[in-house]
């Protein structure tokens, strides 16, 4: 369990980025290149991707997604432009630095690799940043209008929940697996971590390539950050123009009649595509009705698969370049 305790400057001072953080979202793209992102668009995505980062910036994309573990560096949110967050990063001071890369790469040495090319090596530093611009213009800036369009509908839908209902219904609202106690943020996790902000504050952002649990970001003297996944249904476009299964039926139903190629449950549908169980259940039964899939019960749970039409319809309406082998 989380746990953020709040003064009242603290609640005062929190707020949403205004937009997105680039270098904090090509940090969770990298993860998500090497480990996949459980998303109705993840493996779209990841492989079109893998294709377009050249050879020269793949060091640099490993690097960035090695070693992570359950927490984030505020720094890395601290601008919305590229070259600017990179520059910030670049000019922070040696101590400053080194506890930054600790906390990027989240354990004990583990940010050798990237601290190396700083330490001591300014122009080696200038050759991880050309590299790390390379690996976001291959991997990102195709589908960042995507991003910024989510992230601006998620801030207003959160603008009109802050009005509506206050503060803290806001934040329980927003953050997955949340609650408001008295002066507390209670958010369901695996960590078992407190935070006082003790006036700091809380930045809060969503984040589009990271689908895992919130994550916390703490350094002295800086707004705590607290970076959540965006919800499911807001879906990022890879190749939408050619993709006419996706067309037809939507990213997410379309995802789920790709996954259906063989046999899930219900239950398997939603955690492998990262969406609600209610939601996998409004899928599957549109695609049942529709006689593009069959669904049988087995005990507790209901196993679906394609049918034959479902499966041409999937066979002749999927992209080369986001074809699934089975």
């Amino acid at each position: 369990m989380l746990r953020i305790l709040f003064t009242a400057d603290d609640l005062a001072a929190t707020r949403f980025l205004p937009e997105p953080a680039p270098m904090l979202e090509l940090k969770f793209a990298a993860v998500g290149l090497r480990r996949g992102i459980r998303a109705s668009w993840g493996e779209r995505w990841r492989h079109s991707a893998l294709a377009a980062v050249p050879v020269a910036a793949r060091p640099t994309v490993r690097q960035l997604g090695g070693h992570f573990s359950w927490t984030v560096s505020p720094t890395f949110a601290v601008s919305a432009d590229l070259d600017e967050a990179i520059e910030t990063f670049l000019g922070l001071g040696t101590e400053q630095l080194r506890g930054e890369m600790a906390l990027y790469s989240s354990a004990p040495n583990s940010g050798a690799p990237l601290w190396n090319a700083f330490e001591g090596n300014r122009e080696a530093g200038r050759v991880l940043a050309r590299m790390t611009k390379t690996a976001f213009a291959a991997a990102m800036r195709p589908y960042w209008a995507d991003i910024r369009a989510n992230h601006h509908g998620e801030l207003a839908q959160h603008g009109r929940l802050l009005a509506r209902s206050g503060v803290g219904a806001a934040l329980s609202t927003t953050v997955p697996g949340a609650s408001w106690r008295r002066d507390c943020l209670l958010i369901d996790s695996p960590q078992d971590r407190t935070i006082r902000l003790g006036g700091r504050g809380l930045t809060i952002t969503p984040t589009a390539f990271w689908t895992g649990p919130p994550l916390l970001g703490e350094l002295p003297d800086q707004p705590v950050l607290l970076a959540y996944p965006t919800p499911a249904e807001l879906s990022i476009r890879v190749g939408a123009e050619s993709d006419a299964l996706a067309a037809i039926l939507g990213t997410t139903r379309a995802a789920v009649l790709r996954l259906l190629a063989a046999e899930h449950s219900s239950g398997d549908v939603a955690r492998q595509l990262g969406i609600s169980a209610a939601s996998a259940s409004e899928h599957t039964a549109a695609l049942r009705a529709a006689r593009l899939i069959t669904s049988r019960r087995d005990g507790k749970a209901v196993l679906h698969r394609v049918t034959v039409l479902g499966s041409d319809l999937v066979r002749l309406n999927t992209p080369p370049s986001s074809a699934r082998t089975t």
